[in-house]
Formats: C-alpha cells, structure tokens, sequence
C-alpha cells in the first residue's frame, strides 16, 4: 500500500497534469504530502532542500531562467524564450523535493526502490492510456486534463494521432515519449541487480508491457530508449547464458499470455483500432519497410530535409533569439539543437549542457570511486542517461527542457547518493564500534 501511495504521489509530480481547484497536479502533491507530514509522520524536514546536489540543482534551474530572460532582452525579444518553462521546472523540482522525505522513507535500500517506483508510475501511466484509448468516453474524459492548446493541437491534426492525448500529463507529445525512454533505461538498470525484489518475474513483465503501451500510444520517441536499455542489459548479462535463456521463455509465456487478452477479453472494435491505428503510427518504420521497401518515419526523413539548414556563423556563435522578424530568416524548426543555437548561439548550448551534467556529474564520479562491477554498472547506466538527452536533443529540445525527464533523473540521482552515503555511514559506524570493543580492557 505504501508503494502505491509512492506511485501515485510521484505521478502527481512527474505528470503536472491540470488539476481542479489547485490547477496543477504537482500543487496537489504538495497538498497531499503536507496531510501525510501532518496527521502520520508528524515532522516535516528540509534536508532534500539544503542537501548539496539537489540545492545546486535547483540554483542551476535559477540561473538557466536568469540566461534564457537575458539572452531574450539582449536580442530585443522580452517575451521569447524559455524562461517560464524553466520557471515550471523549477517549481515541479522543489515539488519533488518536498515530498522526498516520503520517497527515500529507508536510505539503504533508496536507489532500487526509487527505480520501481519510477516505473511504477510510468506503467500507471500507460495503463490510464490504454484503458482511455479502448474505451472511448474515458479517453475524452482524460482530455479534459490536456491544455486548451493541446487540444485543438489533437483536433486540428490527423484523427489517428488524436489518441496522443489519452494521457494523464501535461506534455502529452514530445515530452512524454521521451521520458518513457528514461524510465526504461532505468527499469532495465533495475533487471542488473542480483536477486533483487522490486521488479522481478511478472510484475517485471506487466510493468515494462505496460510502459511499451505507453510508448506506443504516445510517440516512438520512447523505443530508443528502450532500445538503449535493452543493449545496457544484454552488454552485462552476455555471458549469462541460463539467464537469458530463463527470460526468453518466460517472455515467450507472457507473449502468449497477451495475444490471449488481445483475442478473449477484447471486442473486435478494440483490436482493430489497435492494429488499424495504433500499429501504423507506432511501426510506422515496419510498415514503411513492408509497403515502400525504405525503412523510415515521415518525422525522421523532415529532419534532415526541413528542419536542419544553414546557419550563419555569427547566429552560431551568439543567436538571435526566436522572434517573428528571426523566423522571416530562418524558418521555424522543431530540431533541438537548430533550436538552441537560433535562439542563443554556442554559449547558450554550453550552458544547457553544464546544467545538464550536474544532475550525472556527482552519482557518475562516486560510482566511478567504486572499481567493483556493480560500480562500473552504475556509472555506465547514468552515463546512458546522459547521452539520451543529446540523442534527443536531434528531434526536438531535451536538455534541461522536459519536465518529466529532469524530475525523474533528480529523484533517480539523490536516491543513488542517499543509499552511498547511508551504506557508507554504517560500515563506518560498524568499524568504530569494532575498534571500541577491541580498545576496551577486559572485565576480571
């Protein structure tokens, strides 16, 4: 019970869907965690607040805003830029920060928990998808939670991709696909833990169906992560052949386990939006691959053609914002990096990527500290983490621009810390008391 408490508490966070009464979920979160600090833990602390990592974190969210609002007036354009979304980041990282104390209730055992709760909030999420993509009044229900832009955004394009907005967050495109990649790095981060207990078995196997639903109704984003975590798990189980083995049966079990859901407990509606519209628009490659011979998206061929051009060397060196007299030279782009550099040239996009190493910067420097193979495997997992954001970062802006991403790689971080530090602290307590018990003379 108390996970599924952590799951939610986190969806509220991670989420920000609109809310009543307080606008926003992660408002209600707070509300939440303040009852709960109130009437069952009778304390609250601010030691999330004014720990280092997340602290610096959080001035670093400040000073991006203090950049984007300067860099904006500098190019005459006061209303351009990012700032108020970095405002929301802000303030959806101090959210989470807030309710940490009830996330990390145990620091020794903080690091695997965070991770089975970040996915246990991302399957949630795919579960309300799907159930609001099958069953009509429910999914137009759950639009009334998207932004009144989202919504005529769905409306206005092709009826196929409507069902995009079946979600329970409030980035319903870009954001939310790119983040389910996040989530499966760090699921296939947890499968690397021996004997583990999170995410074993079929909770493991409904979880991670559950997040490729997700993915699939949101945006194919996601499958690259998936895919690099995929690759992170096989790299360091290669060897393991019984392993592996064991998992391809069971996933062979639970394959057949979901094609007997698909054909007995749907109606033939159903399936056919499933295969008519969500398999095009998620396969979209495959089907490209079957019916042209050319393996490739629509998206993914616009990028190089329509969204990545000549830039000047003075707009590459210090940008000129994103104003309606820019876009008359260089027209608008949905490409990440075209969009950094238009808006604030190189220093502009070495300041995202400062800002983007702290969160991976600290984990990454005391997991290299530790030469065992579990090390290793923690550093090369973060290491993952941040390269996903530049692999982003080619369709669309990613670093330190999703929400949902930068909360979960916050809560994924100073979990990791939490339970270093914590083991740490009890070796160390463990060697003084055995140094006391030596020092102290013999009772005659």
């Amino acid at each position: 019970m108390k996970y599924l408490f952590k799951v939610i508490l986190l969806f509220f966070v991670v989420f920000n869907f609109k809310f009543p009464v307080v606008h926003y979920s992660c408002t209600a979160a707070i509300f939440i965690a303040g009852i709960y600090y109130l009437f069952f833990n009778q304390s609250f602390t601010i030691k999330y607040f004014s720990n280092r990592y997340c602290a610096v974190i959080l001035a670093g969210t400040l000073v991006l805003t203090f950049i984007d609002v300067l860099i904006s007036n500098f190019h005459g354009n006061a209303v351009g830029g990012s700032y108020k979304r970095y405002l929301v980041e802000g303030w959806m990282l101090a959210c989470l920060a807030f309710v940490l104390p009830i996330l990390i209730d145990n620091e020794e055992s903080a690091f695997n928990e965070a991770i089975a709760v970040i996915c246990g909030a991302f399957a949630l999420q795919g579960l309300i998808h799907t159930l609001g993509f099958l069953i009509p009044p429910f999914g137009e229900f759950l639009v009334n939670f998207q932004s009144d832009v989202y919504r005529s955004e769905g409306l206005s394009s092709d009826r196929m991709n409507y069902f995009r907005l079946y979600s329970l967050t409030g980035a319903p495109f870009f954001d939310l696909p790119a983040a389910y990649g996040f989530a499966c790095i760090m699921f296939f981060r947890l499968q690397l833990v021996p004997n583990q207990n999170y995410l074993r078995g079929w909770k493991a196997f409904v979880v991670i169906v559950l997040m490729l639903l997700g993915i699939s109704l949101s945006g194919r984003t996601g499958f690259t992560g998936f895919a690099l975590g995929l690759a992170f798990y096989l790299y360091y189980n290669w060897s393991k052949f019984s392993t592996l083995w064991k998992n391809i049966i069971e996933i062979a079990g639970g394959y057949l386990c979901l094609l007997a859901v698909f054909y007995v407990a749907l109606t033939p509606v159903q399936r056919n939006k499933i295969v008519d519209d969500v398999f095009p628009f998620a396969f979209e490659a495959y089907y490209n691959w079957r019916n042209n011979g050319k393996f490739g998206t629509g998206s993914s061929d616009q990028m190089m053609e329509y969204h990545y051009y000549h830039l000047e060397t003075s707009t590459i060196l210090w940008g000129e914002s994103l104003g309606s007299v820019n876009l008359q030279r260089y027209h608008s782009t949905d490409a990440g990096y075209m969009n950094i550099l238009i808006f604030g040239g190189i220093f502009y996009f070495l300041a995202l990527i400062i800002y983007q190493l702290i969160y991976f910067w600290t984990p990454m420097k005391l997991a290299r500290k530790d030469d065992s193979k579990n090390g290793k495997i923690d550093f090369f997992g973060f290491f993952i983490l941040f390269a996903y954001f530049f692999i982003l970062e080619y369709k669309g802006r990613a670093l330190g621009y999703i929400h949902t991403a930068e909360v979960i790689v916050l809560y994924y971080g100073i979990s990791y810390l939490s339970e270093r530090y914590a083991l740490e602290d009890a070796v160390e307590e463990e060697e003084t008391s055995g140094e006391e018990l030596l020092e102290k003379p013999a009772i005659v």
